[in-house]
């Protein structure tokens, strides 16, 4: 949950050319989440539902795909930069 004080988005700037990009709060600080037997198959959880553990694998690779398109200068590909709050 997003409290009303904390930004939707921040602006990072790139170290190497000085683009600048925006970049959801979500993707702005990494989260690890790993797909582990400890995660994928908790206790209680029926090992026959593949289908239930692939929108799980799903799920995981498409937040960790946000974080990997915004982490990167998108004109030189720089993972150098510098970020801040998006003003508004």
């Amino acid at each position: 949950m997003r409290l009303p004080w904390q930004p939707r988005e921040y602006v990072r700037t790139c170290d190497e050319c000085g683009t600048t990009w925006s970049v959801p709060a979500r993707a702005a600080r990494r989260r690890i989440r790993s797909i582990s037997s400890f995660d994928a198959a908790p206790r209680g959880v029926n090992s026959g539902d593949r289908g239930g553990l692939a929108r799980q694998v799903a799920s995981i690779e498409d937040a960790n795909q946000v974080w990997e398109t915004a982490r990167q200068c998108p004109k030189c590909g720089s993972e150098r930069f510098t970020q801040r709050a998006a003003r508004g």
